[in-house]
């Protein structure tokens, strides 16, 4: 779970879903009200944990021929465990680094 580099407490889980799940990359710290921004390795780490699970929910479907219900469970199963794990892989800084990693 990231930390807030200003006020140094922990952010909630609750927390960190609903204000990261967004196109920008600054976030305001619920403590503090400073602003914090997404580390660009996040970012990517996070584009890649978001298509990996259409990449197994159309593999599972070629390969086991499930019809549409089950893939639909299978959607709303890896979703959960994306957001479980979503968190976690979160860091966060208070200098906008998004420019230096391109």
């Amino acid at each position: 779970m990231p930390n807030c580099e200003n006020c140094g407490r922990k952010w909630q889980w609750k927390t960190i879903v609903s204000k990261t799940l967004k196109l920008t990359n600054k976030v305001t710290c619920p403590y503090c009200g400073k602003p914090q921004y997404i580390v660009p390795k996040s970012r990517v780490l996070t584009g890649f944990f978001s298509f990996l699970p259409t990449f197994i929910i159309i593999m599972i479907g070629m390969i086991f021929d499930i019809n549409v219900w089950q893939v639909l469970l299978s959607a709303a199963g890896l979703l959960l465990v994306f957001l479980a794990i979503y968190p976690f892989t979160m860091k966060l800084t208070s200098e906008d680094k998004s420019q230096t990693f391109i």
